[in-house]
């Protein structure tokens, strides 16, 4: 009993660090129809200055914006992706924390 005990304290732990991993955080600059431009803020020579994030039927806003509806331009967000294969090329959002 207390092995799983163990293992499943390991288990929550490694979830939330690898929560964070691939995050992007910055400033949206543009808005289409079911995307957002970020302006991206990172110390990463290799990120480029602005991503375009895609939005699904599942993506979650939490925070001041609760829909995309309520994001607007010049609003601070922090974007977690969905896990998915190198095969999708672009960014689609699993949660958007509006600040």
């Amino acid at each position: 009993m207390e092995t799983i005990k163990k293992l499943i304290g390991l288990i929550i732990i490694a979830s939330i660090l690898l929560a964070g991993c691939g995050s992007l955080e910055g400033t949206v600059a543009e808005k289409a129809e079911a995307s957002f431009i970020l302006e991206v803020e990172s110390d990463d020579a290799r990120q480029a200055p602005t991503q375009e994030i895609f939005l699904t039927d599942h993506t979650e806003f939490i925070g001041a914006a609760s829909s995309f509806e309520q994001l607007e331009k010049g609003d601070r967000v922090k974007v977690t992706p969905f896990d998915t294969t190198p095969d999708i090329p672009y960014f689609l959002a699993s949660r958007v924390v509006v600040e």
